[in-house]
């Protein structure tokens, strides 16, 4: 294993102070031209110029390809590199790969993304695809970034637009290990809605959680208490695209976000900068 490169790789997506913001746009494989990022290339753009960008940005190889001038220099880089299933077809779970470790390497990643789906039919083909990716990234040394989602918020999680809703606290903490055990560095969670039951998955996870934000939903002050409360309760950090880039103030909204994450702002004083 190649702890060094993780550890230089890692630098490029963690602040000083161990933080993350991630910006995703990673949403064209399985969504299609969501509303918001039909453009790629004019929405990295706009999201570049805000005066407090994101840490990362996570986007499909090709697509880092396309943008990497944009993205030199600029921001660190995840590589997805799983996603065959799509809206149109028949099981969202069917998460195969459509690139490697080498691939992400080849164009310029800071670390790559799976997804592990907990709980479903696919789970043992879903857990090996993880295992053997975690495998090929302690041989580059490249972070491997695990999205862990349990079976009750699937169908709610990929949908373009939605209220908010949360899973199951218990299911949630188990999903979250298991993408541990399987070799994660980073798991990409998902909220249980309360602080306390949230601070009992932080615990129970070995490695750092990050906090995704799922569908894009109409309460932006409750996208920054949520946000507010997982980096109370224990995370590193947050990654979220349609909740940002979809948003009608993205430069407010992204200010808010950041100040959270690295400022630790309150709550009262981040809504203000969206109003």
């Amino acid at each position: 294993m190649c702890l060094s490169g993780k550890k230089i790789r890692l630098g490029h997506i963690f602040r000083d102070d161990g933080r993350t913001f991630v910006v995703t746009m990673d949403h064209g494989v399985d969504l299609g031209p969501v509303e918001g990022l039909e453009d790629i290339k004019s929405t990295l753009k706009k999201v570049l110029k805000c005066d407090y960008k994101p840490d990362a940005i996570l986007m499909n190889p090709s697509m880092i390809r396309l943008c990497h001038e944009d993205l030199a220099g600029k921001v660190g880089v995840i590589a997805r590199l799983d996603g065959t299933a799509t809206l149109l077809g028949p099981d969202m779970t069917d998460y195969r790969l459509f690139s490697s470790v080498e691939d992400a390497l080849r164009c310029g990643a800071d670390a790559v993304a799976t997804m592990a789906f907990i709980g479903v039919k696919r789970e043992s083909e879903n857990s090996e695809k993880v295992g053997k990716v975690s495998q090929e990234c302690n041989k580059w040394g490249m972070p491997h970034f695990v999205e862990s989602l349990p079976p009750e918020i699937i169908d709610y999680y990929f949908k373009p637009k939605a209220e908010r809703r949360w899973a199951n606290p218990e299911h949630v903490k188990f999903a979250d290990r298991v993408a541990a055990e399987l070799g994660a560095d980073v798991v990409k969670s998902y909220y249980t809605g309360d602080p306390d039951t949230f601070r009992e998955v932080v615990r129970s996870c070995p490695v750092p959680i990050i906090v995704a934000s799922g569908p894009m939903a109409s309460d932006p002050e409750g996208l920054l208490k949520m946000v507010n409360e997982v980096m109370k309760a224990g995370a590193k950090g947050v990654i979220m695209g349609r909740n940002v880039w979809g948003y009608e103030n993205m430069p407010a909204i992204m200010e808010a976000i950041s100040k959270i994450v690295h400022e630790e702002e309150s709550l009262e004083r981040a809504i203000k900068i969206i109003k």
